[in-house]
């Protein structure tokens, strides 16, 4: 009977175990999601689009699509976490990819500036982040690949700043580096404030700016309407009535092609050349027309700067090209800068390194182009 009876206590104990195994295990499923385990698990952020997104506590791997997003992971120092590039970052010569050479020998989610759903939904990376997408395509992508998509908004630096500012915040809520952020956002902001300083009081100068790249390169008669150094510098934009002319959802910019009679027209005080589009405007500043009508190539007064966009706006370059424009239109105010020691101290601070000696063997920026009537 004692026998029967402690067989009987040791069996009802199995079962207490096996109800108490079954609780936990439904409690842990429920607190899961169910189906796809970790869904539950990590953080949920808004991104620009005001979609709440879950992300995971620590990204360990990151991809970064469309214009921009992977400039601006490279700005918060996370280039290590990225685990895979768009086929066309092998080929572009911009400041990040040179403060980052490694990232050029990830793997590819796609071909040219396209992703790959299957690539994407294969790959290691833990999180997606995405500029110009929609918020149906990013929710789309999620369900296709089974990763988190987080949107940015790219912004600018004519009217759109705060869209910067607000994805470099988010940026740094995802990699815990909220102080990074800041840091970027104090830099940008205390430096435009040193422009509009030291340019108070003028607005007499007038000013255009031509070979901007359009998904390629162009000459002389592709600008930029909201050109950023001549708003922060009060230096008038002869172009800027044009407004927007030719927009690209995909890049985020808005150029203008005019005719070359326009600038003859126009006649400004100095021109500022893209180096971009050098190899279409090296031959057209040649023509006797410009030498003979605009007062810019008879005082010599034409230059080059660097790129303004590739694959969107290069923050780091506007920021050197302003410093340049204003120490050439108001040599007084700005007598205390060195050009390239403001440009290595940018790229420094953006990118971790200074990148200022590739940049310069690649495009010969801040150069004079024309010598009165002789060109260079």
């Amino acid at each position: 009977m004692q026998y029967l009876s402690i067989h009987n206590s040791l069996k009802n104990m199995k079962h207490v175990f096996l109800i108490l195994v079954i609780t936990l295990l439904t409690g842990i499923m429920f607190s899961c999601g169910g189906r796809g385990g970790n869904q539950r698990h990590g953080r949920i952020i808004k991104d620009s689009t005001g979609r709440a997104v879950r992300v995971p506590d620590t990204i360990k791997s990151v991809v970064a699509l469309r214009s921009g997003a992977l400039r601006l992971v490279c700005y918060m120092g996370m280039a290590d976490r990225v685990g895979y590039i768009e086929g066309n970052e092998k080929r572009r010569n911009v400041p990040y990819l040179m403060a980052y050479p490694g990232l050029k020998e990830k793997d590819v989610i796609g071909a040219g500036n396209n992703y790959d759903t299957e690539l994407l939904a294969a790959s290691g990376a833990g999180l997606i982040v995405a500029t110009f997408m929609s918020g149906h395509e990013a929710d789309e992508l999620q369900k296709a690949t089974g990763k988190p998509v987080f949107l940015l908004e790219y912004g600018d630096m004519k009217n759109n700043m705060d869209e910067l500012f607000k994805s470099l915040t988010l940026l740094g809520d995802l990699f815990y580096r909220q102080n990074r952020a800041d840091s970027l956002v104090q830099y940008i902001n205390n430096t435009i404030n040193d422009y509009k300083t030291r340019s108070a009081g003028n607005d007499s100068v007038t000013a255009y700016t031509g070979g901007v790249a359009y998904r390629g390169s162009h000459g002389i008669s592709s600008t930029e309407p909201g050109y950023p150094p001549y708003r922060f510098l009060s230096v008038n934009n002869v172009a800027e009535s044009l407004g927007e002319v030719v927009s690209s959802p995909m890049s985020n910019q808005e150029n203008a092609f005019i005719d070359i009679e326009q600038l003859l027209i126009w006649d400004p005080d100095y021109i500022f050349l893209d180096a971009a589009g050098e190899p279409v405007w090296h031959q057209e500043i040649d023509k006797r027309v410009l030498r003979e009508t605009l007062g810019s190539f008879s005082s010599g007064n034409v230059y080059s700067v660097l790129p303004y966009n590739w694959y969107t706006t290069n923050y780091e370059n506007v920021l050197c090209n302003t410093w340049f424009v204003g120490k050439t239109v108001y040599p007084d105010a700005f007598n205390d800068i060195d050009i390239e020691a403001k440009c290595r101290e940018i790229y420094s601070f953006f990118l971790g390194t200074d990148v200022y000696d590739e940049m310069y063997e690649l495009y010969s920026p801040f150069r004079q182009l024309i010598k009165g009537e002789e060109r260079e």
